[in-house]
């Protein structure tokens, strides 16, 4: 027979592995045997372990009727919402805060193990947006390796993030800096440095081409990583892809624009592209565009040609010098009449000196007007496109060069050889007006860099300027007709 013991409520709620709380509440609703006993500290519970192991050997009625007791609690609360809400809110105070883990485990099928258990990382409050591999399916395993790799695979994991913000910001100012409507450009503008349509487009092109690949091919992630070295394999990868050494140094300085940018507000300490040397471009290594003579082209324009569009590309830039960027964007609206002259308005070009008026012979309007009226352009047409409107290929231009070839049996070899482009009508142009003595108006309507005071002579907004731009252009025509269209 055993001996009689009498327990506190501590020690008898330890015995039972229960909460103390728990234990005072069966003893008050009378579910356990106790005995109540006057202490100096008041009226306190006391049990006997005889009366627990008689209470365990007879069974349990812990529970009230659970109907009756739900319809009680909705009674209350449909009674007393209020009071039993200031009740709770008074409660909140003695209630421990819930302490998380800090993670949670999750099972994902496994070939070899069944399941793996993965970790998920809480922090500050959210939940991490990757899981990590415990190579476990035991809980208890995958459990200790949550808790000791926590702080390891956190660092981890906020070290490429911090990396890859950094290489974000590298990669977005890389591929929005020569962007139309750039706000980088905007602020480059303020400050004097304006870039033309065409030249803009040519250098986003080249970074979206060669520098942003090589520098991801590289694995370069942020500013700090790009300096003079990693500049010079830059230049040896576009020598490699068989790029000339002059293509390579624009290249550079097209990138070197952004590294300036950066130095001025203060986001690098200097620009990586000053301690690097320009590729030496080697003398005699590109041969000086070629040309006709005056004399051997003249009259060829009176000839029939088999294609029609090679035949007015062709005409338009020997008798105008116009560039072929200026020609891709001529409209039905830019041939326009000044005192009975007319003229072709470039409203853009490459530069700001290329926004000019040409002058626009009258054998030449009456070719294109054949042309315009055939084709039922509209004055907002482009002069020169596809079916679809947008702006002819470069291979119509080379067309047009080597139609015009055929008439002096230059054939595509030649032509190479001789190096006549298409873009070599705009040389003969210039040789032609030089040899007659056109002028200092000459660079004007070629679309040059001239002084205010030739800029403000020809100015076709005042009588003076237009009085002077047509004599000008009426020069040029008695040239053209003599040199050019006369057989």
């Amino acid at each position: 027979m055993q001996n009689s013991m009498v327990l506190t409520s501590c020690q008898a709620a330890n015995i039972l592995q229960i909460n103390e709380n728990a234990l005072n509440a069966l003893a008050i609703s009378g579910k356990i045997p106790h005995t109540r006993i006057l202490t100096t500290g008041g009226y306190q519970m006391r049990y006997n372990t005889i009366d627990i192991t008689t209470w365990l050997k007879h069974g349990l009625i812990l529970n009230n009727n659970t109907a009756n007791v739900n319809r009680y609690k909705q009674q209350l609360q449909k009674r007393f919402p209020e009071e039993l809400a200031e009740l709770h809110n008074y409660n909140k105070q003695f209630v421990a805060p819930r302490k998380t883990k800090g993670y949670s485990l999750s099972k994902v099928a496994n070939k070899k193990l069944g399941f793996v258990y993965y970790v998920r990382y809480i922090e500050q409050g959210r939940t991490v947006p990757t899981r990590w591999s415990t190579h476990t399916n035991n809980e208890e395993v995958a459990r200790e390796f949550a808790v000791c790799s926590r702080e390891k695979l956190l660092s981890e994991y906020n070290q490429r993030k911090a990396q890859s913000r950094l290489s974000g910001s590298l990669y977005s100012i890389m591929k929005k800096y020569y962007e139309k409507n750039s706000p980088y450009l905007k602020k480059d503008t303020l400050r004097g440095r304006v870039l033309g349509e065409t030249a803009r487009r040519i250098y986003h092109k080249s970074i979206l081409n060669h520098w942003i690949p090589f520098l991801k091919k590289n694995f370069i992630k942020n500013l700090e990583e790009i300096n003079t070295p990693l500049l010079a394999r830059f230049q040896d990868s576009c020598l490699a892809k068989g790029l000339k050494p002059q293509t390579v140094n624009h290249y550079v300085s097209f990138v070197s624009n952004i590294f300036d940018y950066l130095v001025i507000r203060g986001q690098i300490k200097t620009n990586p592209c000053g301690g690097l040397t320009a590729l030496r471009i080697k003398e005699g290594g590109y041969k000086a565009r070629g040309c006709y003579h005056i004399d051997e082209i003249k009259g060829v324009f009176n000839k029939r040609w088999q294609d029609e569009q090679s035949y007015l590309l062709s005409l338009l830039i020997y008798s105008t010098g116009m560039r072929n960027s200026e020609i891709d964007r001529i409209q039905i609206k830019d041939i326009i009449r000044i005192n009975k002259c007319r003229f072709i308005k470039i409203p853009k070009s490459k530069t700001r000196y290329g926004e000019r008026f040409v002058p626009l012979s009258e054998f030449v309007y009456n070719k294109l007007y054949r042309y315009i009226t055939k084709n039922d352009k509209d004055s907002e047409s482009l002069l020169f496109c596809q079916a679809n409107g947008k702006k002819l290929p470069r291979q119509h231009y080379t067309n047009a060069n080597m139609a015009l070839g055929e008439f002096f049996n230059y054939d595509k070899a030649k032509l190479k050889k001789e190096n006549i482009t298409y873009y070599s009508g705009r040389h003969f142009w210039k040789t032609l007006m030089n040899a007659n003595d056109l002028g200092e108006v000459e660079e004007y309507f070629m679309g040059h860099k001239v002084s205010n005071n030739v800029a403000k002579r020809y100015n076709h907004r005042d009588r003076q300027g237009q009085a002077k731009i047509t004599e000008k252009a009426r020069k040029v025509f008695k040239i053209l007709e003599t040199k050019l269209f006369t057989s």
